[in-house]
């Protein structure tokens, strides 16, 4: 018995330490929960960059906030993501990206590297932090940071 014991102890300290890793990892992600209390980006505000000039950016609701998320959701398609596409394909270099309003695959994985380029967090979620570090577009101005 004392055999069978310490033969299934390295197992389960195995299981311990993997348990500990998917525990560790949860802690590791959290900044990306934090996001999760924004409300859903709606509509699109025009920001005063210059004198005469302001770029257009996702928003919230009929006061027009800032302060909101976009995540991956093929199912509808929203003016915000427009926005988010259209500045990530004039102003960050993401050529490729197509304008449809749909938060997919790939606008989630131009997010995410736009993310890793700033040194940001990259979760693919279109935020605050995310929204202040990149460029949006503006008809007028081309691209420029708010």
């Amino acid at each position: 018995m004392s055999f069978r014991t310490s033969r299934n102890k390295p197992r389960a300290l195995a299981a311990l330490g993997a348990l500990a890793a998917v525990l560790a990892c949860g802690v590791a992600v959290s900044p990306s929960a934090s996001a999760a209390v924004y409300p859903t980006c709606n509509t699109t505000k025009a920001v005063s960059v210059t004198s005469g000039h302001s770029v257009t950016v996702p928003a919230y609701g009929s006061s027009k906030t800032l302060t909101c998320k976009l995540v991956l959701n093929q199912t509808r398609e929203n003016p915000a993501v427009k926005a988010l596409q259209r500045s990530l394909k004039s102003c960050e270099g993401y050529s490729y990206l197509g304008v449809d309003g749909f938060y997919g695959p790939q606008t989630f994985l131009a997010v995410e590297a736009l993310q890793n380029k700033y040194g940001l967090f990259p979760d693919g979620i279109y935020g605050p932090n995310t929204r202040e570090s990149m460029k949006h577009y503006s008809p007028t101005l081309g691209c420029a940071r708010i």
